[in-house]
């Protein structure tokens, strides 16, 4: 087991280290690969109608380069030292003008890559990430949430949507979902009662793993991200797995909408895949 951790910034950076941890303790990791993409060139100078960087201004875009990969480095080291994982933790640093690529790259041959929600404030390096990891790699994807969690895997929510992205999601989460003590199994209805009772539940329930079904009636369209959201927290869930369906934005559609402040609303970590 191969786990690929993205480090953007320094605000989310703790986050997704617990949930490295989280993962690399329940899944029994060997290798933790710690990657800080930074972008080579200053991003406020990307197009020839915003001119060139002056000596200052390139100046200052390498020393706050050069400060967040050190704290991060640094986070790194003292999360190794305290996690028990030094031994199977590495630290990387990719500095490339195009980091969507480099992630792909890193990405494609890790089996989960974490990495945090994009968020309104952050520089658009963040969701080049994501989207290169997500959707060019097609990386089994955990985003990490912004507050921290007890546990992680112990009651997972399969949020149910019979479809090629779900079933990827499902084959890596399988192992996660087979050592859980309990797992929800969420089916969203246009009508009650409408859904047949997945195969998954049998097939766990063949393994031990006790099973809840929770159905629910879409009320609207636009809003079942919130839906489901909301079902997951309910039920006391503390991974939500779920394939990255067809949406332009997908964690828009799930959190409603990119100027909402997370921290404001529980999330919980999500596994997913496109």
């Amino acid at each position: 087991m191969r786990i690929l951790s993205i480090l953007d910034t320094l605000e989310t950076a703790p986050f997704i280290l617990e949930t490295t941890s989280a993962l690399a303790d329940r899944l029994g990791c060997g290798s933790v690969r710690l990657l800080h993409p930074a972008p080579a060139s200053n991003p406020d100078f990307q197009s020839p109608d915003e001119g060139m960087p002056g000596p200052q201004a390139q100046a200052r875009f390498a020393q706050n380069v050069t400060a967040q990969t050190t704290a991060l480095h640094t986070l790194c080291q003292n999360w190794m030292a305290t996690s028990g994982h030094a031994r199977i933790s590495h630290w990387a640093t990719g500095q490339e003008d195009n980091i969507r690529a480099l992630v792909a790259t890193e990405a494609a041959s890790a089996d989960l890559v974490v990495l945090s929600r994009p968020r309104a404030t952050d520089p658009a390096s963040v969701s080049q990430a994501f989207s290169g990891a997500l959707y060019d790699a097609k990386a089994a994807v955990v985003v990490a949430p912004l507050q921290s969690y007890p546990t992680m895997g112990s009651h997972p929510i399969v949020a149910w949507k019979a479809s090629d992205m779900l079933d990827r999601a499902l084959e890596h989460a399988m192992p996660l979902l087979e050592k859980a003590a309990t797992v929800t199994i969420l089916i969203g209805e246009r009508q009650a009662g409408e859904e047949a009772t997945p195969t998954l539940a049998q097939t766990l329930r063949q393994k031990g793993v006790a099973v809840t079904i929770q159905r629910f009636v879409i009320t609207s369209r636009t809003e079942v991200g919130e839906q489901i959201r909301a079902q997951a927290l309910s039920a006391g869930g503390d991974l939500l797995v779920m394939g990255a369906y067809s949406q332009p934005h997908f964690l828009e559609w799930l959190f409603g909408g990119p100027t909402r402040d997370i921290l404001r609303h529980g999330t919980l970590p999500i596994l997913t895949h496109h």
